[in-house]
C-alpha cells in the first residue's frame, strides 16, 4: 500500500479517535493507524460502543481508551433531522466532556492527535488533526440556501484543530462530490486532501468467504436505522433465488470464521481479509452507501453497476453522495420504501 500520511507526519506518539456511529470512521482510519505503527509511532486508540469492539479485534495489542457516548440515535424518515435537532443540547454537552477527557491525558507525551469527526479530541499544544469528508453539509431537500450556514457552522466547530485531513481526492475522480470541497476553503484550519482511505487496500482475500455470491449485503450504521435495515435486506433475501450474504455490522457478537450453507449466510461481523472476498465474489453489492463503504468499494475497483446504495431515510450525506455517484454511473440508487419491490 502507496503512503497515505503525509512526508511531515513522523510522531513518536499518536492518539487517534473515532465517532462512534455505524464502523465506518474507525475502518477509514485504520490505514492511518498501520501507517503510523509502520514509522515506528506508538499509537493509542480511542473510541466506544461497537467501534472499540471493532478496534480491539483489529488492534488487540494496542491500549484503548473510552471516549463519552455522542448518544445520537437516527429516527427514521422525515423525523431524522428534527431528532438530530433535539440531540444537539446533549452532542454539546458530550462534545464539552470529550474536551475535558482528552485535555486530561495531555500530560501522556502525545505529540499527534488523529481524530475521525469528533470535536472535542483536539488536544492544546499538540499537532491535532481532525479526518472528515463532511466541511459542506448537505441540507434536506428544499433547504439549499442552508448549506453556505452549515459550511459556516462546520467551520467554527473545528477551528481548535491544526489542520484537516479530507480521506478524498482534490479533484478528478472525487467521491464526496461538494461535501469534501467546501465553497470559501479560508474558512477552515489548512486542508489536506488524502486521497480515499480503506482498510481493504492492504488486505489478503479470505478464500472461504469468496462466494460466489448473488447478492453481498452490509449492514451498518447507528440504531434504530441499522436494525431496520438488516430486517429489510434479510427479509429481501429470503425472497430471492440464488446465495446470499449478510453482514450485520456486529462486532460486539461472536465471529462467523467459516460460511454455513442455505441461501442465506449471516454473519455478525467480518473482519477485512473475508469482507474483501465476499465483495469480489458477489454479483450484486446492497449497502447504505456511507462514506467509508464507497471509498472500499472504490479500492476494490467495484464502483459500478453493481453497487445499490440505499441510504437512510433522511440522511441527507449518504443521499447526496448516492446522487453523485449515480448520475456518473458508478452505482445505482434505491429508496428504502421501494426496497421491498426489488425483486
Amino acid at each position: 500500500m502507496s503512503d497515505v500520511l503525509p512526508d511531515d507526519v513522523q510522531p513518536r506518539r499518536a492518539l487517534v479517535c473515532a465517532l462512534d456511529w455505524g464502523l465506518g470512521h474507525v475502518a477509514r482510519t485504520t490505514p492511518l493507524v498501520r501507517e503510523l505503527m509502520s514509522r515506528g509511532c506508538e499509537v493509542v486508540l480511542a473510541s466506544n460502543g461497537r467501534s472499540a469492539d471493532w478496534w480491539r479485534k483489529e488492534f488487540p495489542h494496542l491500549e484503548l481508551r473510552e471516549l463519552p457516548d455522542y448518544g445520537v440515535r437516527y429516527l427514521p424518515g422525515p423525523m431524522l433531522v428534527p431528532s438530530l435537532l433535539l440531540s444537539l443540547p446533549r452532542l454539546r454537552r458530550t462534545i464539552r466532556a470529550e474536551a475535558a477527557l482528552v485535555a486530561s491525558w495531555s500530560r501522556g507525551n502525545f505529540d499527534l492527535v488523529l481524530s475521525d469527526n469528533r470535536f472535542g479530541c483536539a488536544m492544546r499544544g499538540v499537532r491535532s488533526v481532525i479526518v472528515s469528508h463532511q466541511l459542506r453539509p448537505a441540507p434536506p431537500f428544499g433547504l439549499g440556501f442552508a448549506e453556505d450556514l452549515g459550511e459556516g457552522s462546520m467551520a467554527r466547530m473545528v477551528r481548535a484543530f491544526s489542520e484537516i485531513w479530507i480521506p478524498d481526492r482534490e479533484s478528478g475522480r472525487i467521491l464526496s462530490g461538494r461535501l469534501g470541497h467546501p465553497r470559501r476553503p479560508s474558512r477552515f484550519p489548512p486542508l489536506r486532501y488524502l486521497g480515499p482511505l480503506s482498510r481493504f487496500e492492504a488486505a489478503e482475500r479470505d478464500p472461504p468467504w469468496s462466494g460466489p455470491w448473488t447478492t453481498v449485503g452490509v449492514v451498518s450504521g447507528p440504531e434504530p436505522t441499522r436494525t431496520d435495515f438488516e430486517n429489510l435486506l434479510r427479509e429481501l433475501f429470503s425472497r430471492r433465488p440464488g446465495r446470499h450474504l449478510l453482514v450485520r455490522g456486529r462486532p460486539d457478537l461472536p465471529p462467523v470464521h467459516v460460511p454455513g450453507g442455505g441461501t442465506t449466510v449471516e454473519a455478525s461481523h467480518l473482519g477485512s481479509e473475508a469482507l474483501a472476498a465476499a465483495l469480489l465474489g458477489a454479483t450484486e453489492i446492497v449497502s447504505r452507501g456511507g462514506y467509508s463503504t464507497v471509498m472500499d468499494l472504490e479500492a476494490l475497483g467495484l464502483l459500478g453497476p453493481r453497487c445499490l446504495f440505499v441510504p437512510t431515510p433522511g440522511q441527507t450525506e449518504q443521499e447526496a453522495i448516492a446522487r453523485d455517484l449515480g448520475s456518473r454511473g458508478l452505482a445505482r440508487t434505491l429508496r428504502q420504501r421501494d426496497l421491498n419491490d426489488l425483486a
